[in-house]
């Protein structure tokens, strides 16, 4: 609890703050670019994630859920939404930097609805109707899916989505690295002096986040999975959980932004 309590604080605090501060960068510069509608959209996203965690900090520090069983079906879905379509925008801005692609603003528009689209109009109903029902979980009671996660469907769904993740998050390191290194060779020895080799390097960034934040959730998902059925005591389940909370952390990347490690 500890542990949870700390990492949503800072997660929420500094959330908050990137997202502020990002957006009032943003309204000052005015800028229509690709990146612009990109960064808008991870705004979005962090601020309805940052709006489901005081909910989560009140269950962990009262020890009891007061807020009906849909509202903890709804501040559950909102983290896997959060992290699955932040990672989308993330595998993004990684491609179009890595292959200098130029998309015209109505293009840019269209798959980016279509990640929202997907988002709230498939993944989130999904997980409100079929994830977690009343008759199972005690009412005072929050983010204890542990048994529906062991259902054939569930197992299927979870193991095909670590590897989605997995398969993604090991190409791009690879090109990107690649990308990398020629740029080292071609430039070598003043390589920080190029603009070139430096937006590259900054790129990384985003694959560091999520090898950072998604990579040991997924990882640890798969040992759940597995040995869920041998955890009677639910011993599992606090670590699941923190494992899920570090994922949040991503939307400190607005810190970094206005730092310029990823600008």
């Amino acid at each position: 609890r500890t542990i949870l309590i700390a990492l949503y604080i800072i997660n929420l605090a500094g959330g908050i703050l990137g997202v502020i501060m990002m957006s009032h960068q943003l309204f000052q510069r005015r800028s229509r670019s690709v990146m612009t509608t990109i960064i808008i959209s991870l705004l979005v996203l962090h601020t309805f994630m940052l709006l489901s965690i005081p909910f989560r900090l009140s269950y962990y520090i009262l020890r009891e859920w007061k807020f009906g069983w849909f509202a903890c079906k709804l501040t559950s879905a909102i983290i896997y939404l959060h992290m699955y379509a932040t990672f989308a925008f993330y595998v993004a801005i990684i491609i179009i930097r890595l292959f200098q692609l130029e998309f015209r603003k109505c293009y840019t528009m269209t798959w980016v609805a279509a990640v929202w689209m997907v988002g709230v109009l498939v993944i989130t109903p999904v997980l409100l109707l079929y994830y977690g029902t009343p008759k199972t979980y005690h009412s005072s009671k929050c983010f204890q899916f542990h048994k529906d996660i062991q259902e054939v469907p569930m197992v299927v769904i979870n193991y095909c989505l670590v590897g989605v993740l997995v398969a993604v998050c090991a190409v791009l390191t690879t090109l990107q690295l690649s990308a990398m290194y020629r740029l080292a060779v071609k430039y070598w020895p003043d390589i920080n002096s190029h603009v070139e080799f430096r937006a590259q390097a900054k790129s990384f960034f985003f694959i560091l986040v999520t090898l950072v934040c998604f990579m040991p959730h997924h990882v640890f998902r798969v040992y759940y999975i597995q040995n869920c059925h041998l955890d009677k005591d639910n011993k599992l389940l606090p670590y699941n959980e923190i494992f899920l909370a570090l994922t949040t952390m991503c939307c400190l990347d607005m810190l970094c932004f206005i730092a310029g490690i990823a600008h």
